[in-house]
């Protein structure tokens, strides 16, 4: 159960076979099929285009995909280290793992070959390889350690929170950049632009998940190194939120978001000089 907690979690059984609380099984699906379709669409354009001249470690991606549907909890992320220690970067390993993992397993998924518990299990668990990519891509520097952009998950219009909560922020010192109604094309340009050590993502309920796990995925492939942090109502209705979609933090009351972002803020300077 180590690394179940993103969306498998909630399909899973206790020890007394007890099922456990957590996303309904209809926002589990959305939460998969999204991580998984997003994933699969990385690299297509590069494809077609003229290959790079330097040589790029392939996985084997059926044995890749086995080890994210697999027992051992490890298995893909002992891969993933083994190619980068072969010489691939983080974009090979986005771009020439884990997306042509996804697009094998959103197709096994509509044959009916494997089932919606593999599914959940493999999105979780590259969510997390996500995560950990970030240690291997190029340390940045930040425009300033106590700044951070906050913005509505795109399609979201509940702004008075976020809105107060940039202004409580910029009261205490924090340099907040707040963006409203942008569509993930434009957080993303904007992410890349900015140098925003930490990302705040506003989302009012459970019907923006899939325009939050859609906007994680794609900050994460465009700015490795962020940390992303997820408040309003969706925290509040499910606790689990950040670990369920891969941020690095969440909360939905005040309080709770200073102390999270008090902790992201302390993870900056090992971002920073990571390698």
């Amino acid at each position: 159960m180590i690394d179940m907690p993103i969306p498998v979690r909630a399909i899973e059984s206790d020890a007394h076979g007890q099922a456990r609380a957590g996303l309904p099984e209809t926002a589990l699906v959305v939460l998969a099929q999204e991580v998984i379709l997003r994933l699969a669409r990385w690299g297509l354009d590069r494809a077609s285009a003229v290959p790079e001249a330097r040589p790029v470690v392939l996985p084997d991606i059926e044995t890749f995909c086995a080890a994210l549907i697999g027992l051992d909890p490890h298995r893909a992320r002992g891969m993933i280290r083994e190619a980068h220690a072969e010489g691939a970067s983080h974009e090979d390993l986005c771009l020439h793992h884990l997306a042509p993992a996804a697009r094998r397993l959103g197709k096994l998924w509509a044959a009916d070959e494997i089932s919606l518990h593999n599914i959940a299990l493999a999105a979780g668990r590259i969510l997390h390889l996500l995560r950990d990519l970030r240690d291997l891509a190029p340390p940045f520097q930040p425009r300033g350690t106590r700044s951070a952009l906050f913005a509505t998950v795109p399609g979201d219009h509940h702004v008075l929170g976020v809105t107060m909560a940039a202004d409580i922020f910029r009261g205490e010192g924090w340099d907040v950049d707040l963006r409203l109604d942008r569509s993930e094309v434009e957080l993303t340009g904007i992410v890349q632009r900015g140098g925003y050590p930490i990302v705040g993502l506003s989302a009012a309920s459970l019907s923006r998940l899939r325009a939050l796990a859609q906007t994680i995925a794609e900050l994460r492939r465009a700015a490795p190194k962020i940390l992303i942090f997820v408040s309003g109502h969706i925290a509040r209705v499910e606790p689990d939120i950040a670990t369920r979609v891969g941020a690095d933090g969440a909360a939905w009351d005040i309080q709770g978001c200073r102390s999270e972002m008090e902790r992201l803020h302390g993870l900056i300077p090992a971002l920073m000089s990571a390698r």
